[in-house]
């Protein structure tokens, strides 16, 4: 809120300085005699004002009048339509020097200088509205017969959205992207927000880089890199008069190239079909492709169509090198594809021998495997294994029993 009274004070200040010094400057400014006498003339700066709906517009001017009028009676601003110059919007009674508004539209229509004699007729008009946009001529009224209607006259223009301008972008490449808003209201400075919303629908607010404040526009810019991303991205900026917001949007043209490819298989067997695809992502479109086999295009021109390439029925001749080659924007494109071609025979072979070396791979492994779990078996058996003894003599049966512990030591029990 600080900044923006600051804002307002010096814009104030600096129009009505501008005023004071478009005074005696008669060679850039918008002056007419009237009935003949140097004495008449009046002075609009700009003489153009842009204003938006609902805002006010500031009506920069000075008049001179000729000593016989004095003193100044009565002020008019009168509204012109279809070169006429007859409906009185605002009327005000010059007394004492002081100036004493009538009618209605005084509370919208407001003089910034009630001294006359101080040459000012800078006018503020409240509350524009779209009917408002037409031309205004500033009348005064002396003493008899003293009185005039001063041409040319001043014209308010409405516009009801900020003004972009987006030079030609490629990526890589920094632009400035500006966007000019009116500035009609020294009470109401607008704040100028960037944004951008790229194809998957994400918006990030930018920050613009250089804010210029002229008579009548508030002109932001934005230092931009493009990217391919950003190709019809949306961008836009939004200005804001206090509660009041307009905004303006444009879809944004990326000029930008990526790597050309090929795509396709690189061996083919003999009699299957070879398949290749020249492709490129580009604004504007690169031209149409030339295919090249080995070096020259005839030899395939019969087998090309746009950017695909497709032979049918492929031999052993058909193997090399195929190139594809695109125009874009005056520059050279190109990609390489190198195509082997297998024969039956050579794969036939080729998964005989690899059949026969895994059979036998197999058969190694399972003999392997077989020898170490029979070796294991044969170990935990020798472990594990109760022997029984049976002893017998004349007089007694002896049964021993024989065990061993897991060192191997043996164990006999009676």
């Amino acid at each position: 809120m600080f900044k923006m009274q600051i804002i307002s004070s010096c814009t104030i200040l600096s129009m009505l300085i501008f005023n004071i010094l478009s005074a005696g400057i008669s060679s850039r400014s918008s002056v007419i005699q009237g009935h003949g006498k140097e004495d008449w003339s009046i002075t609009f700066n700009p003489p153009e004002i842009t204003a938006v709906p609902g805002l006010c517009a500031l009506i920069s001017c000075t008049f001179t009048y000729p000593e016989a009028a004095k003193p100044i009676d009565n002020v008019q601003w009168i509204e012109c339509k279809n070169g006429q110059c007859k409906t009185d919007i605002f009327k005000g009674k010059v007394s004492t020097q002081q100036l004493e508004e009538k009618e209605t539209e005084t509370e919208r229509i407001k003089m910034l200088e009630s001294d006359l004699t101080k040459n000012n007729c800078s006018t503020i008009m409240k509350d524009i509205k779209a009917e408002d946009e037409n031309k205004y001529a500033f009348r005064v009224e002396g003493q008899k017969p003293h009185k005039i209607t001063y041409k040319p006259t001043v014209k308010i223009i409405i516009q009801d959205e900020p003004k972009m301008d987006i030079p030609p972008l490629r990526e890589g490449v920094e632009a400035n992207l500006t966007c000019s808003a009116p500035f009609p209201c020294p009470e109401t400075p607008p704040e100028i927000t960037w944004w951008i919303k790229t194809r998957g629908e994400h918006i990030t607010n930018l920050e613009d880089d250089i804010t210029l404040i002229t008579r009548n526009l508030y002109i932001s810019t934005l230092l931009l890199t493009p990217t391919s991303k950003m190709h019809n991205a949306t961008v836009g900026c939004d200005v804001s008069y206090g509660d009041k917001t307009i905004s303006a949007s444009r879809t944004l043209e990326v000029m930008y190239v990526q790597t050309l490819q090929i795509l396709g298989d690189g061996t083919v067997m003999e009699g299957d079909t070879l398949r290749l695809n020249c492709t490129v992502e580009s604004h504007p479109p690169s031209s149409d492709p030339v295919w090249r086999f080995n070096g020259t295009a005839d030899k395939i021109r019969n087998y090309t169509s746009a950017e695909n390439l497709m032979i049918t029925n492929v031999r052993k001749e058909h193997a090399g090198i195929y190139v594809c080659e695109m125009t874009y924007m005056r520059e050279t494109l190109n990609a390489s594809i190198t195509i082997n071609v297998i024969r039956k025979e050579a794969i036939q072979m080729q998964v005989d021998i690899g059949m026969i070396i895994g059979f036998l791979c197999g058969i190694s492994v399972s003999a392997v495997i077989f020898s170490v779990v029979l070796c294991c078996h044969e170990s935990w058996q020798s472990r594990d294994k109760m022997h029984e003894v049976m002893a017998t003599d004349t007089d007694t049966e002896v049964i021993l029993e024989v065990f061993y512990d897991q060192q191997g030591h043996q164990i006999v029990y009676y």
